[in-house]
């Protein structure tokens, strides 16, 4: 009689394989998570995001707002007329990424050098 021992149980990530991928969809570049988590607190203006991510050019942060908005996660609301400006909020869908991108700080925060 031969005993083998039992394999330990390894946590499985994903429920179901390609929920990591529809995460990255979103979340999958440099700014978009710092973006959100701009958001997290309060509405800001265009104005406001670029000073708050010192580095990303009006076009990038322009082609971020727009991606986010059409995968529902921010949602723009126009405050004038004229000239037509505009803050951006998080939706319920985005403001459910709260969590994830408060994991990431604390993760960076332990292992950033």
């Amino acid at each position: 009689m031969s005993f083998t021992s039992p394999k330990p149980q390894v946590k499985q990530v994903e429920k179901r394989p390609g929920c990591i991928h529809a995460a990255l969809k979103i979340l999958g570049d440099k700014w978009s998570p710092l973006l959100v988590g701009q958001l997290v607190t309060e509405a800001r203006t265009f104005g406001d995001l670029e000073t708050q991510l010192a580095g990303i050019s009006p076009r990038t942060l322009s082609s971020r707002l727009d991606s986010l908005q059409n995968q529902g996660i921010i949602i723009r609301k126009q405050y004038n007329r004229h000239p037509p400006r505009y803050t951006y909020e998080l939706t319920e869908k985005g403001k459910s990424l709260t969590d994830i991108l408060s994991s990431m700080a604390e993760w960076g925060e332990k292992y950033s050098d």
